[in-house]
């Protein structure tokens, strides 16, 4: 009797330890799906700072010009 005990109690803990293996292989899975999603989105983000600053730089260029146009056609108080 308690080696049939002992042996039904090995079984469920080798089946247990079974469906902690595959529950551990899909969450690696997912984790690697998640990890990869998120070097996308970080890559986007770089990608959008790399041209909002793009874009203040021509900003700075653009009223630079103007303030200079405006000194030469004399728009604007020497105050």
């Amino acid at each position: 009797m308690t080696d049939n005990i002992e042996n039904l109690t090995h079984e469920m803990l080798r089946r247990m330890h079974g469906k902690l293996d595959e529950i551990q292989a899909e969450m690696r899975l997912r984790f690697t799906g998640v990890e990869t999603g998120l070097a996308a989105i970080e890559h986007r983000l770089v990608a959008f700072h790399l041209t909002d600053v793009a874009r203040a730089d021509e900003m700075t260029d653009l009223r630079r010009r103007i303030e200079r146009i405006e000194r030469r056609l004399d728009l604007v108080d020497s105050a």
